[in-house]
């Protein structure tokens, strides 16, 4: 599973530090040109992927005990952001901070 696959949580949970649960996204996508275009609309559906299974309860199927507690998506990539991916970082944090969610970026160690 990774970024390409919108409509899928590639994998979900739970940590028990902050009891907070997490959503994982994988991206094994580059930021060159010309791919970075379709990197960034594949992207920015699978976040909003995250975001509906969250506001449509999706994630009490997972998680039935789920009240509303902040959620976190990690992103873990396999490339560095480029200042066109940081801004758009930037932007969906805000964004998905209005629907209680927090976005992080992981660069996985090759």
């Amino acid at each position: 599973m990774s970024v390409l696959e919108t409509d899928v949580i590639d994998y979900i949970y739970l940590d028990e530090d902050h009891e907070t649960p997490v959503l994982v996204v994988s991206d094994p996508l580059g930021w060159r040109p010309p791919d970075h275009k379709r990197h960034l609309k594949a992207l920015r559906m699978k976040l909003k992927a995250q975001v509906a299974f969250i506001e449509s309860g999706q994630i009490r199927k997972v998680w039935p005990r789920f009240d509303g507690r902040p959620v976190r998506v990690e992103v873990v990539a396999l490339s560095p952001l480029t200042r066109r991916a940081q801004a758009f970082y930037e932007e969906a944090r805000q964004t998905m901070s209005q629907a209680n969610m927090e976005l992080r970026f992981q660069l996985l160690d090759a």
